[in-house]
């Protein structure tokens, strides 16, 4: 097929439609604010400015350096049992980065800009890497990356609600988007065994993401993960070396703790705080770092069972002849994170990449416009702060939990996708 007998992409629909979504949510809705004397509601103009000023706080860097600091003065302790030091979540592997840093002769406040640089650059990469993934999809059949697909895309990656929030707070899970980023272009491109170390590298950080393993087990996908569990074995091997054999076993406990206690806060975004928010059990406006909800028995056992409903759905959907395809794959990554019980709002910016996969392998082709991937967009990639007004409004409330919404709404659209089959018309998403 030459480059004219391509079929024509809908590139302005992209840059229109991501103009609209920007200025509608942090323009149009400070305006009817005003326009009511509602005052001004909440939007991401803090987190732009923390970015444009290369600016963020210390959300995970500060129990890290404050772990590396407690097992430096006391390395014959439990680490995980600190006291003040609960608030470390994550596998020891992750802190490998920071003891580097450190190793270098860096001081605290250097080490914290070079992680704010990184970070800020990770939040960039994200959009090239759904760049050159889109370069790659539009190629196979024929067509190249126009200059409003570059535009939509880079505008949609720096506006992105979980992005910029991941960023401004100073969280891991910025550099996750980037190796989820890195790991959807990877399995498009067929690059099974470097997929495997970007899976085993996530979940050294995110535990959750071991269903990503579980996923390449069960799909038969041996390459990468013979790869990805020799990459994990490496990281543990030297984790233990560094850090000892109890404390890593110790973080068994971390996770048993974490899964009977999590925050109702808005801004968790899971069926654990959809819940809670609901019987109006725990805070949800303002938030304090070590208040948990009461633990109440039912919200529990239902959170795990949607749970395990939503792994079971995605591991064993008929995908036919998508079975282990990057719709499969993508599937897999947001229950990864909508399946967990404290699922914040920046660890949803992976759907980035995933939304960039799905747009320019199926909905940049079709002639009738994409409303369900344009909401499942809307609700995922922006911080639509008047539905916070219904706190407080019974059954309504549930609808602070749009993003949450918005994730599972994406995952029905990826198994809808299984209605391809070779020579027909793409689905309609």
């Amino acid at each position: 097929m030459t480059i004219q007998d391509a079929p024509r992409t809908h590139d302005r629909r992209l840059l229109i439609f991501v103009l609209c979504s920007l200025l509608s949510v942090n323009v149009g809705i400070w305006a009817v604010y005003h326009l009511l004397h509602h005052g001004s509601p909440e939007n991401i103009k803090g987190d732009l400015i923390s970015f444009a000023h290369i600016g963020q706080w210390t959300d995970s860097w500060e129990p890290m350096l404050r772990s590396l600091d407690y097992f430096k003065a006391h390395p014959n302790e439990p680490l995980y049992f600190a006291r003040l030091y609960d608030t470390l979540i994550y596998p020891l592997p992750s802190l490998f980065p920071l003891v580097f840093l450190r190793r270098l002769g860096l001081g605290e406040t250097a080490v914290l800009r070079v992680l704010a640089i990184c970070s800020w650059a990770a939040v960039w990469l994200v959009g090239m890497v759904s760049l050159a993934l889109a370069k790659m999809l539009l190629a196979r059949k024929g067509a190249k990356l126009s200059a409003s697909s570059i535009a939509a895309v880079m505008l949609a990656c720096l506006g992105f609600y979980p992005l910029l929030k991941g960023y401004a707070v100073g969280n891991a899970q910025t550099f996750l988007t980037l190796g989820f980023a890195a790991l959807i272009f990877a399995w498009s491109a067929g690059w099974e065994k470097t997929s495997g170390v970007l899976v085993a590298g996530l979940t050294m950080v995110k535990p959750q993401y071991v269903l990503l393993l579980v996923w390449l087990a069960l799909r038969r996908k041996w390459s990468a993960l013979a790869s990805g569990l020799l990459f994990a074995a490496i990281m543990f091997t030297i984790s233990i070396a560094v850090f000892g054999l109890q404390n890593n076993l110790d973080y068994i406990n971390v996770l048993a703790s974490l899964s009977h206690k999590a925050q109702s806060h808005f801004g968790n975004q899971s069926m654990f705080g959809t819940l809670n928010r609901m019987v109006f059990n725990g805070e949800n406006l303002e938030y304090h770092p070590f208040v948990y909800s009461p633990y109440i028995p039912w919200i529990y056992y239902t959170t795990v069972a949607t749970s395990l409903i939503l792994v079971a759905s995605a591991l064993f959907f008929p995908w036919g002849g998508l079975k282990g395809s990057t719709a499969d794959l993508a599937a897999m990554g947001i229950i990864s994170v909508a399946a967990s019980p404290m699922a914040w709002e920046h660890h949803y910016g992976i759907v980035f990449p995933i939304f960039a996969w799905v747009w320019f392998s199926y909905g940049c082709w079709q002639d009738r416009k994409p409303w369900l991937l344009a909401l499942s967009f809307f609700l995922c990639g922006n911080f639509l702060s008047p539905f916070n007004l219904l706190w407080d409004t019974p059954v309504l409330n549930i609808l602070q939990s749009y993003m949450y919404m918005g994730a599972l709404l994406l995952v029905f659209l990826l198994m809808r996708l299984s209605r391809t089959h070779p020579g027909t018309p793409s689905p309609v998403i």
